[in-house]
């Protein structure tokens, strides 16, 4: 029987139609294709250096049996099992044009159900180990996203989660670290998209930030340090339309905003700009993002100090780039800061790094302060505050290393008031507070904010002329360390009075009125006699006989329709 000749695809759109009536068409195309495939194999090293026709029949006929095999369950599995082994065989071996249309064909027929989708992505991280091509990365690593995205829950989900873990954390060949920093990619970008943000998958990216392959931990790393405050907005990037449609908003929302490019550039104008752009970025954005927490994957690590040990160790050996170590230190400090953990060693090594003539010294300076809290002992911070002090607060260094550091000493001593608590504090403090006087407006302003800190927490510190007029305060301590303060009243304590008095404030009349209906309606409790039981009783009765249904003879439902149309009458 002759086969009606048709090009691939307008054969393939007749074959979606109705599957039936081209069967011969498709079997003719199905054995062009194992044909292409095995004198494809019978080739060689011959198909390593040629481009032709052959090569693009190929990848032409696997696209076209990946669309249409689902119809013919023979022709299927065949093709699934086929494809995946030439992939893994001969992947160094392939061009990149048709390795490329080979590996799209396979996501093809997994889209279709022709092929497992853990074997897949098996082979995914497998292909990205073995071979460098960086489209054929970004394609694999885009699928690898979406499918995951698809089966973000249920038994499929788990297995797809704990081979992209797995992926992120083989360490057992030599050429794993491409495989790893991708599948962290991957988990990157499902956080971004709120696909996968459990903890779980933050405490993966909390063991890849530890990791010995710097690719791999300086992407966890970054994760942590920016994917929280700044959301992908790109809809390629964060694998989601509503993200790519924000951006879009927000950049048609800036755009909108008058800049008065060719009008006289004015201060007050550039004020008005400033703030209409702030305006349209908060409103592009929306209040559920600025609502969230500041730092919320950090929040979910298991072991915090264990990882910032590792960032330590690692930032101490000084292998990386001093713009890496620096990022590892700034993970560090921020871990730090939300976990409240004791880092007696990360103090100690800052110290070398807290000068005027560093590289980064206000980010470095931010570091430090931000480490600081509460918990932190006050002895191991003394040394570096007055080394802080000495280096930075002389009239050797410019107005703005000086202010600098003040404004340091200040963040330190107001996220750990028990800093001001020790001996050596007194004529640090009031050496500080003297530079009020400076000739520089940024050093006295600094020292203002540093004599308001310390009159805040220890004000017996500062001179009598700085201490302020309110004379309770003046006597007020920093709490010791490892000491909390205990609640001196019950909160809600002072509207009480106030009601007393009567003197409660219009706004809360509402909510009085509300409680003594409770207290004084019939949903409450309240003392009655015998008699007033009884009278209650029969009440709730008639209520019953009126509400609910009873049996009536015949002749009496007139008398009672009667008696309930007086009753009607009577209460209108």
């Amino acid at each position: 029987m002759k086969v009606r000749q048709h090009s691939l695809p307008v054969l393939q759109n007749l074959l979606k139609r109705d599957p039936s009536a081209y069967r011969e068409e498709f079997e003719a195309i199905w054995r062009q294709y194992l044909a292409a495939l095995e004198a494809f194999r019978l080739g060689g090293a011959s198909q390593k250096k040629t481009r032709g026709d052959d090569e693009r029949k190929l990848g032409d006929l696997a696209t076209f049996v990946a669309h249409c095999g689902v119809h013919y369950q023979e022709a299927s599995k065949r093709f699934a099992v086929d494809l995946v082994a030439l992939l893994k065989d001969r992947c160094a071996t392939l061009q990149p044009d048709l390795r490329l249309r080979l590996a799209q064909a396979a996501a093809l027929a997994r889209s279709k159900g022709l092929l497992d989708p853990l074997v897949l992505a098996d082979l995914c991280f497998e292909l990205i180990r073995r071979v460098r091509d960086k489209a054929l990365r970004q394609f694999l690593a885009d699928h690898v996203v979406r499918d995951c995205k698809k089966a973000s829950s249920g038994t499929l989900g788990r297995n797809l989660r704990r081979c992209v873990f797995k992926a992120a954390e083989d360490q057992s060949e030599a050429n794993s670290a491409a495989s790893a920093r991708v599948a962290v990619d991957v988990l990157v970008r499902l956080y971004a998209c709120g696909s996968w943000t459990d903890a779980a998958t933050v405490n993966c990216l909390g063991r890849c930030a530890a990791d010995e392959r710097a690719r791999v931990a300086l992407g966890a790393v970054y994760f942590f340090l920016g994917v929280d405050r700044a959301p992908i907005l790109d809809s390629e990037s964060s694998c989601d339309e509503n993200e790519g449609e924000k951006g879009r908003d927000l950049k048609n929302a800036l755009k909108a905003v008058d800049e008065h490019k060719h009008s006289k550039k004015t201060r007050a104008r550039a004020r008005q700009t400033k703030r209409a752009k702030k305006a349209a970025k908060k409103k592009a954005l929306g209040k559920s993002e600025r609502a969230e927490p500041k730092f919320p994957a950090m929040q979910l690590l298991d072991d915090p100090h264990r990882l910032c040990d590792a960032l330590l160790a690692r930032a101490r050996r000084q292998v990386d780039a001093f713009e890496q170590r620096v990022a590892r230190l700034d993970l560090c400090s921020r871990v730090a800061c939300t976990h409240r953990l004791q880092l007696v060693a990360f103090y100690s090594y800052m110290r070398r790094y807290l000068k005027p003539s560093q590289e980064q010294a206000p980010r470095l300076l931010a570091l430090f302060a931000q480490a600081c809290h509460e918990l932190v002992p006050p002895d191991e911070l003394v040394p570096i505050v007055r080394h802080v002090a000495d280096a930075f607060v002389s009239d050797r260094n410019a107005s703005e290393a000086m202010a600098l550091g003040i404004n340091a000493l200040r963040e330190v001593c107001g996220r750990c008031p028990a800093v001001l608590d020790e001996p050596e504090m007194l004529g640090l403090v009031r050496d500080l507070a003297a530079y009020t006087k400076h000739r520089d407006k940024s050093v006295v302003v600094a020292a203002r904010g540093w004599i308001n800190i310390v009159r805040e927490h220890h004000p017996q510190l500062l001179q009598k002329k700085d201490r302020g007029r309110d004379k309770a305060r003046s006597k007020a301590t920093p709490l010791s360390f490892g000491a909390s303060a205990a609640s001196e009243q019950v909160p809600g304590e002072d509207l009480l009075r106030l009601y007393e008095r009567g003197q409660l404030p219009e706004e809360f009349e509402d909510v009085v009125e509300a409680c003594n209906d409770l207290e004084g309606g019939g949903d409450g409790w309240v003392d009655v006699s015998d008699g007033e039981e009884e009278d209650a009783e029969s009440d709730d009765d008639d209520d019953e006989d009126e509400d609910g249904w009873v049996d009536v003879d015949p002749a009496a439902g007139s008398d009672a329709e009667s008696d309930a149309g007086s009753e009607e009458e009577e209460e209108g």
